[in-house]
């Protein structure tokens, strides 16, 4: 092959790379004007066991405790990311004795082998999320764009859809040019309250502390929130992602993944500076 052929070649897949992120951009806009918004907010919750006391004492109901494992993808120029967008696929199972995966290896490969298998199929949800609305946005008039009685909320639009074949599906994203960015872990409790309509609750135990979530119409979230015993200045609208990165920053950690330790002498995403 001549240098001149191998420099057109190399222009045509350049431009068809570009070709392949402008459509799937569009797709991706067409697919946010059909999503929904989610509404919610975080608490910081610094004593679990008087967090779960508290639960049952204003009626709430969970379920069991789910092991989730969650990846972000994005370009390699993190053209999502520059976007304020995330992209992310989930898989869940029963939390079992501890968090964590068990097992010799690098965290990523352990979480892989679990999250898309080489053989048999592993169900996973897929979310895409908007860039979140800020407080102009909010006032446009808009009657579509949810309005609360006292803020803060994080407010953004939402899909999410499952796929039965999260290995198929991460192949179909490779080949629109996106590959796995960050990976992190929760144990999830879910609650909901009776007495309390438009809210869900849920209890998540990171890696880097444990938060409540509330999620729902924004009278919801304020009524839940005040059973809790929490102030609209307790409200944090961080992604778990940027609690994480927040966390290395203050404590001069290089930020990774966001993983259990499950015991075993390895940095699972934290190595110092």
């Amino acid at each position: 092959m001549s240098a001149a052929w191998a420099i057109l070649q190399g222009g045509r897949m350049r431009r068809r790379g570009r070709l392949r992120h402008r459509a799937l951009a569009a797709i991706l806009r067409g697919t946010m004007r059909q999503a929904g918004y989610e509404i919610e907010i975080k608490l910081r919750v610094d004593d679990i066991a008087a967090v779960r006391r508290r639960l049952r004492g204003i009626g709430a109901r969970g379920s069991g405790r789910v092991h989730e494992a969650n990846v972000v993808f994005d370009t390699a120029d993190a053209s999502l990311r520059g976007r304020g967008m995330l992209l992310r696929l989930r898989a869940e199972r029963p939390a079992g004795n501890g968090p964590g995966l068990k097992g010799r290896g690098e965290p990523r490969a352990l979480l892989d082998a679990w999250f898309f298998p080489p053989r048999g199929r592993q169900r996973a949800v897929v979310t895409l999320k908007a860039p979140p609305l800020d407080a102009a946005m909010r006032g446009t008039g808009d009657a579509r764009v949810p309005h609360g009685p006292r803020g803060p909320y994080k407010v953004r639009r939402e899909i999410e859809f499952v796929v039965p074949d999260s290995r198929a599906f991460r192949e179909l994203l490779a080949a629109l040019g996106f590959g796995p960015k960050f990976y992190y872990e929760k144990i999830r409790t879910t609650y909901r309250l009776p007495r309390v309509r438009g809210v869900e609750i849920t209890l998540d135990e990171t890696p880097v502390g444990a938060y409540l979530e509330l999620e729902g119409t924004p009278a919801g979230i304020d009524r839940a929130r005040r059973a809790l015993g929490y102030r609209p200045g307790d409200a944090i609208l961080l992604s778990y992602g940027e609690i994480f990165a927040a966390h290395c920053r203050e404590r001069r950690l290089t930020a990774r993944d966001m993983l259990f330790d499950a015991g075993k002498k390895r940095s699972s995403g934290f190595a110092r500076r």
